[in-house]
């Protein structure tokens, strides 16, 4: 159901993969950013980019330009193109950021990226051809606190964005210099850059994550209380929320427009399933299949301690530190079918969510929410009537 990769013990702060799923770049929390290719089963170092002077704590590698985008503690974000054979360097003018840029991601066309400081600022950087530089267009409306997380929305002209201050906005993203007109979204009509849509408030703790599903029509976020926090463009005003008994989570994706993924301090992802019609979220499974571990009783007999004896065993999971990332692996139309993990020890784990079925088969995680959920076709039924 998975694979493990290490990468050392260092721990992976962020991970970005190439197109074709050879190559990955990973900031193992220093001022690098460290390229390896898979040869013969081994991961090997091939490139080290050298350019930050603090600890790099976002990457995002664009899969069609295949330009990666790294932001820093430095204060800095670069674009790095690769030409002959090498990694070049430009770095993106955030004239107006003097603290530590915490988010960067790409925009799915690849026009234009976004970053989040935590001086507060929101920056939408795109090429200017004529200039030759990466100019950056700062949101005027800012957050009142430390930018964690970003998200960008398939239509690539909405962005939503998680903060310290316990809220999540989303705001226009137009760029009159690369967008062509403004689109047509659900979550309102678009207009000038940074204009703010709408915010979130969530009942307390700072946003970790945030994400948009596959075809935009949902948001979701986790925050620091162990809360999961969705909202539809339907319905705007009305946002769910799940109060958990787990450790707070770091990171979320969706898996399809009814399916979250969620992970952080349990060590282990969490599939969780929204109904935006009942206004629910509620628990499926475990990603990871954990056995049971007699390790403590074995230490209390070795060391003749009864009082150890009696600990309750401990579960084993695939990831024995925090995860840091989830990321997509593959998709197959509109459906994550793999999702790759980071952690703290560095490790990554690739979770094949079709449990090893072939691509024509339904997935079992998808199979499981229908029949718990009475879920067919995308309709939600509820006591026979729908």
């Amino acid at each position: 159901m998975s694979e493990i990769h290490s990468f050392g013990n260092l721990p992976i702060i962020a991970h970005a993969w190439n197109k074709d799923r050879t190559q990955i770049a990973v900031s193992l929390g220093t001022n690098d950013v460290r390229i390896y290719s898979k040869v013969s089963g081994k991961w090997i170092l091939i490139h080290t980019l050298c350019e930050h002077l603090s600890r790099v704590l976002a990457i995002d590698w664009a899969p069609k330009t295949n330009q990666i985008v790294s932001a820093s503690a430095d204060y800095n974000a670069y674009v790095w193109t690769f030409e002959n054979n090498s990694w070049k360097p430009q770095m993106v003018e955030l004239q107006r950021t003097n603290r530590a840029v915490c988010c960067a991601k790409w925009s799915p066309e690849e026009n234009k990226f976004a970053i989040g400081s935590s001086d507060k600022n929101v920056a939408i950087c795109y090429y200017e051809k004529d200039q030759r530089f990466w100019a950056a267009e700062m949101i005027k409306k800012k957050p009142k606190s430390t930018v964690t997380c970003i998200a960008w929305h398939p239509n690539n002209q909405l962005l939503a964005i998680g903060s310290c201050d316990y809220r999540c906005r989303i705001y226009s993203a137009f760029i009159k210099a690369v967008d062509d007109q403004p689109r047509i979204s659900n979550w309102g009509k678009v207009g000038n850059t940074g204009e703010l849509l709408h915010e979130f408030q969530s009942e307390s703790g700072w946003i970790h994550d945030v994400a948009f599903s596959p075809l935009g029509d949902h948001l979701a976020w986790v925050s620091h209380n162990s809360i999961i926090f969705a909202v539809s463009a339907n319905d705007p005003l009305r946002i769910t929320m799940e109060v958990t008994s787990y450790l707070p989570f770091r990171c979320i994706i969706f898996m399809n427009e009814s399916t979250l993924i969620v992970g952080g301090h349990e060590f282990c992802p969490l599939i969780y399933n929204y109904d935006h019609r009942k206004g629910t979220i509620e628990f499926v499974e475990k990603l990871d299949r954990q056995e049971i571990t007699t390790g403590r009783q074995s230490i209390g007999r070795l060391f003749d301690q009864p009082s150890m004896q009696t600990q309750t065993p401990e579960p084993i999971s695939t990831h024995q530190s925090m995860i840091t990332q989830i990321t997509p692996y593959q998709k197959e139309n509109d459906t994550l079918v793999k999702i790759s993990s980071a952690d703290l020890f560095g490790q990554i784990v690739i979770w094949n969510l079709n449990d090893g079925r072939s691509h024509h088969q339904t997935s079992s995680v998808i199979n499981h929410i229908q029949n718990r959920f009475h879920l067919n076709d995308g309709i939600s039924y509820m006591n026979g009537q729908t």
